[in-house]
């Protein structure tokens, strides 16, 4: 029996791209899925997103596409899950205005 396998493109649309913050909510995010979850760079380099410094190694900017390729019973659910953190910009915003006076 074969395990369940998904993809998915991500565009980073963050104004800072995968920094650091963004790349350990990534990897807290993914450590709670089974699924064994690999980000893609256009280069084809592969990281794990649970390693904080491989997917700051991608260097990553606004606008970079990636491609999640995900491994197990709840892949689809775990791309599901970095897909809608990648569209709300890893709450990037929400942030800015909780600094703003």
């Amino acid at each position: 029996m074969s395990e369940a396998s998904a993809t998915r493109t991500v565009t980073v649309i963050n104004s800072q791209g995968l920094h650091a913050r963004a790349a350990v909510l990534l990897a807290e995010l993914v450590r709670r899925f089974q699924a064994k979850v690999e980000l893609i760079a256009k280069d084809r380099r592969r990281v794990a997103p649970t390693d904080v410094l491989q997917t700051l190694s991608l260097g990553a900017v606004q606008g970079e596409e990636l491609l999640l390729v995900a491994t197990g019973d709840d892949a689809q659910a775990a791309l599901d899950a970095v897909a809608d953190l990648f569209a709300r910009k890893f709450d990037e915003d929400s942030e800015t205005q909780k600094q703003e006076p």
